[in-house]
């Protein structure tokens, strides 16, 4: 028998999961195109790893996850804390202008430098501003009368 704990032939052993969980691990692993036990051994693989890691480790799974729902990777406190000495007004943006912010920083290559992070924090208040004129705009269309 394999050795491997990733492969497929490995023995196997029941564990149980708490019922509450089962609608979001299902919804989950179809999001995912997972197989639900499949992602349950990639969160307990991912989740042991990270124990083991020294330093930083990102768990493979939600860090796809959460790239493909668009959400930032890295944690908004800390960072926010080390962006402010730099940019001290970013203390000051909403919800909305961090997760822009976040967003564009996530897709940033490179070295982040005072002035790219301050490019960065202008163009998320413009993003900001232009979600909600279109929000707005929507709300605008939406009120007006149906025609026949």
């Amino acid at each position: 028998m394999s050795k491997n704990p990733n492969s497929s032939t490995a023995p196997k052993k029941v564990i149980s999961i708490r019922q509450a969980l089962i609608p979001r691990l299902m919804e989950k692993a179809r999001e995912l195109k997972q197989n639900p036990n499949q992602l349950v051994n990639l969160f307990a693989q991912g989740g042991l790893d990270a124990m083991d890691a020294e330093g930083v480790y990102e768990i493979p799974i939600i860090h796809l996850y959460r790239t493909l729902k668009g959400k930032p990777l890295l944690t908004y406190k800390a960072l926010m804390t080390l962006y402010s000495v730099i940019v001290p007004e970013i203390c000051e943006i909403d919800p909305h202008e961090k997760k822009f912010l976040f967003d564009l920083i996530n897709r940033h290559d490179g070295r982040l430098n005072p002035n790219i992070l301050k490019g960065y924090h202008q163009l998320a208040v413009q993003m900001n501003k232009q979600r909600l004129e279109h929000e707005r705009q929507l709300a605008e269309l939406q009120r007006m009368p149906k025609s026949r």
